[in-house]
């Protein structure tokens, strides 16, 4: 049975389409051919029944001349998602989108099992990734944990997992998708009405205005020294976010099998279209392509971004999709304080040579860039920042200058690249 949480979910979404396409109650009474005002106010308030709402988001969503595709996303409101491990990994932050559709995500604890699995075992990128997405998760009224209660020895995970959203279905009354880059669902699930697969990269298609995902994904692979003979993508679509989180561009700036000019001449041909120079993944670090290249290490990349495209050097790493809400400890990390943070020099003088660049901004730590390279004790970005302008009293969170972390680095002997969760490290 559907509950008031579910009813003021989907009663919330209606709102936002509304003022998202500037019509005030009355304007859209009138678009309805509703009579009264009132009746607007109350189903976007969640005072009626369920059916009611139904009903009338359908109305709204033709009244904007929704497609269809674009209607059954923004009705998942009245379904329940469930990721799996693999859709997890693929995008790191699928949880929060998920949660912008949604009434209800389940994370069953199965998969909270494989991705601690994963961090035990795994020192590197994705022990690391699979650490992140178990810190991210905060449960609640919309996020709830689901254990597998059934009693079959013989169940591999998969299976475990279906039996949880069947379980989902018949507790809170509504259909479930199970977001999954696995096909074997499918065959898991053929015949039933109340449990779905949807693929990883069927989601990213239908959460977005797309005319065409595959041919995205086509063009992200495809590289040449002149794109003048292909269409563009339009103005929704070269902007659009990949199934892995990142733009057309991102994308470009992380391929390192093609020539770095046929990259370039990619971007531009991006950029000349329309494409957003700083606009941020969804993937893993909200990071804009410029922030890719420093953390690739690839110096030429960063220049064409920095100089050529007047990439903004002051796009701090913030959650497109939920701006004001802090998930990560570094929220705010510049360009500026990643290559400081690595010790890139070459990088940080650049950045610092730039009018435009912020040198004394902090993160959601406090930290600063002088800051970060005093904390692994990289002196020659040190007095390069210094140079520049940057503030020493600055202080962090915890009441501590870039002195003080210059004195911590020396007392403790801490390394830059000791293995995640050794002592004395700190993810930044």
């Amino acid at each position: 049975m559907t509950n008031e949480k579910d009813i003021t979910f989907l009663a919330r979404r209606l709102k936002e389409l509304r003022e998202k396409n500037d019509l005030t109650q009355a304007e859209m009474a009138s678009r309805l051919s509703v009579s009264n005002k009132s009746t607007i106010s109350r189903v976007e308030a969640g005072k009626t029944s369920y059916k009611t709402l139904r009903i009338f988001a359908e109305e709204y969503c033709k009244a904007f001349k929704m497609s269809e595709i674009q209607i059954q996303q923004f009705l998942r409101g009245d379904k329940i998602a469930i990721p799996d491990t693999s859709a997890l990994l693929k995008n790191t932050q699928l949880i929060d989108e998920l949660s912008k559709e949604y009434s209800k995500v389940i994370i069953p604890k199965i998969v909270i099992d494989e991705l601690g699995n994963i961090k035990n075992k795994n020192s590197g990128t994705l022990g690391r990734k699979a650490w992140e997405i178990i810190r991210s998760i905060g449960y609640g009224d919309q996020t709830l944990l689901m254990e597998y209660t059934g009693d079959s020895p013989d169940d591999n995970n998969d299976c475990k997992i279906i039996h949880i959203a069947r379980e989902a279905v018949n507790r809170y009354g509504c259909k479930v998708d199970i977001l999954t880059e696995d096909a074997d669902y499918s065959a898991y699930l053929k015949g039933d009405d109340s449990v779905s697969a949807l693929h990883l990269r069927e989601y990213m298609f239908t959460k977005q205005d797309l005319v065409n995902m595959t041919s995205l994904i086509e063009l992200k692979d495809y590289f040449a020294d002149c794109y003048d003979h292909i269409a563009a993508p339009g103005p929704e679509e070269i902007n659009a976010y990949l199934p892995d989180g990142n733009t057309l561009i991102i994308s470009a700036v992380r391929n390192r099998k093609p020539p770095i000019e046929q990259r370039k001449a990619k971007i531009r041909w991006l950029i000349k279209h329309g494409a957003d120079v700083n606009k941020r993944d969804c993937n893993r670090r909200y990071f804009p392509p410029i922030s890719h290249a420093i953390q690739m290490n690839e110096f030429d990349m960063f220049l064409f971004l920095l100089q050529e495209c007047a990439a903004n050097p002051n796009v701090g790493s913030r959650n497109p999709h939920d701006a004001g809400k802090v998930r990560q400890k570094n929220e705010g990390n510049m360009p500026l304080m990643i290559a400081a943070w690595d010790g890139k020099e070459r990088f940080v003088s650049a950045l610092c040579q730039d009018k435009r660049t912020s040198i004394n901004q902090q993160d959601a730590n406090g930290f600063t860039a002088l800051i970060k390279a005093c904390h692994w004790g990289f002196l020659k970005c040190r007095d390069i920042l210094i140079d520049a302008g940057a503030d020493t009293k600055i202080v962090d969170i915890d009441g501590k200058n870039a002195a003080d972390h210059y004195n911590d680095y020396l007392e403790s002997g801490r390394e830059k690249g000791k293995p995640f969760g050794s002592s004395g490290s700190r993810s930044k």
